[in-house]
């Protein structure tokens, strides 16, 4: 089956490449019009008074309205935070990806899509219509083979990237479903350094990206698809992937360190991680570095020999699962030739303390700490990557 990432017309080239999905139950959040007497009426229910009739007598309001205000308040999961804010939960189904070749999840859940009327022409190539007998809008598809055959399930962080309510203790964010396998169409756009598939926000999968590009260089029916896909401009105002996981997280701490706040570990590291991992493609991007070489049986040695590691720290990283951010910078680290680089020093410190903290996922001020490690060390790649531009531009 193959499910499609919702494209733009007019656009001709995507790729075809082999996924696990998860259907999830995904607890989202949103805030709501001011209301002063239904705010009033939620705090004085969240301070412990649950009576309509104490309640209407304490803001001398009529029962009645007291009691309609407390079923709407229940049918529509209204709740007042404590920083007064009106808020509204609810529950959705909806699907994650995992990308086989990379062992990645797709940025954002995805709904419900019927399959594609695909038509393959050859073992590796397809096209579909998305317009009409009249006017028809052929799409030419690439299927990107891969030899892995099975992806891990979602972990608990991971799942927690998708929910705005991971704070909440009695979020609902969790997979009811086995994994199925499938078919991701993907949108593939020629830019001047090269073709980049795009994710369902329009956001570059740089690892699928570096992926196709490779299989472009070994393969000669890709490197021909691939020189067919028009070539564009970058969009003014597109954002780097770094720096919108990088606002992301920024926002998220931001709203679980507000005064009178606790945190739920989960939701902080979902953003930490994949912080961590942008920051391995954008750095692998910015130095042409080929890191795809999976860690072999004396990895930890090697970590440890080169970059001063312990022996417990480099085991952690070099036996990460496959399509983790640890796994990723492991192979970053057995890549990178900069054995000093300041960047890459600070990457594995941050990861490996973000490996060890995954496996509590209890509150701590160990994690406020690695937060705004994360989020200097990100900031400092971002000042690199805007002088290189500047530098390209003169």
């Amino acid at each position: 089956m193959y499910f499609l990432a919702d494209p733009p017309r007019r656009k001709r080239h995507m790729l075809l490449s082999p996924a696990v999905r998860w259907r999830v139950i995904v607890e989202q959040v949103s805030e709501i019009e001011h209301d002063v007497v239904l705010e009033t009426v939620l705090r004085i229910r969240a301070a412990g008074e649950v009576s309509p009739t104490r309640i209407a007598d304490l803001l001398q309001l009529p029962e009645d309205l007291v009691r309609h205000l407390l079923a709407q308040a229940s049918t529509g999961g209204l709740r007042v935070t404590q920083d007064g804010q009106l808020q509204t939960s609810a529950s959705k189904v909806a699907w994650v990806y995992r990308d086989m070749a990379t062992g990645e999840l797709w940025p954002d859940p995805a709904p419900e899509a019927p399959p594609l009327a695909a038509r393959f022409t050859s073992r590796y190539r397809a096209q579909f219509n998305r317009g009409t007998p009249g006017r028809p809008d052929i799409v030419e598809c690439l299927l990107l083979d891969t030899p892995e055959t099975t992806v891990a399930e979602p972990t608990s962080i991971e799942l927690a990237r998708f929910s705005r309510a991971s704070n909440d203790p009695n979020r609902r964010t969790a997979i009811v479903s086995s994994g199925e396998e499938c078919l991701v169409a993907s949108l593939v756009v020629g830019l001047t350094a090269g073709c980049v598939v795009q994710t369902t926000r329009g956001v570059p999968h740089l690892s699928l990206s570096q992926h196709l590009a490779r299989a472009g260089q070994q393969y000669e029916n890709v490197s021909r698809w691939l020189a067919a896909v028009p070539r564009e401009t970058v969009p003014q105002g597109t954002e780097l992937p770094l720096r919108r996981a990088l606002s992301e997280l920024r926002d998220v701490a931001g709203e679980h360190t507000q005064a009178g706040k606790t945190f739920e570990a989960d939701a902080i590291l979902s953003r930490v991680e994949l912080c961590l991992s942008r920051f391995v493609d954008q750095f692998r991007y910015l130095h042409g570095i080929d890191a795809e070489a999976d860690p072999g049986p004396g990895s930890a040695a090697v970590l440890g020999a080169r970059f001063g590691l312990t022996e417990d720290d480099a085991a952690l990283l070099a036996h990460s699962e496959r399509g983790t951010t640890g796994r990723k910078v492991t192979r970053l680290l057995l890549a990178a030739s900069d054995v000093g680089s300041p960047a890459l020093l600070g990457l594995m410190a941050a990861t490996v303390q973000f490996t060890a903290l995954a496996q509590t996922t209890s509150p701590s001020s160990a994690v406020t700490t690695l937060v705004e490690v994360v989020i200097a060390l990100c900031d400092r790649l971002m000042t690199s990557l805007e002088g290189a531009d500047v530098q390209q531009a003169g």
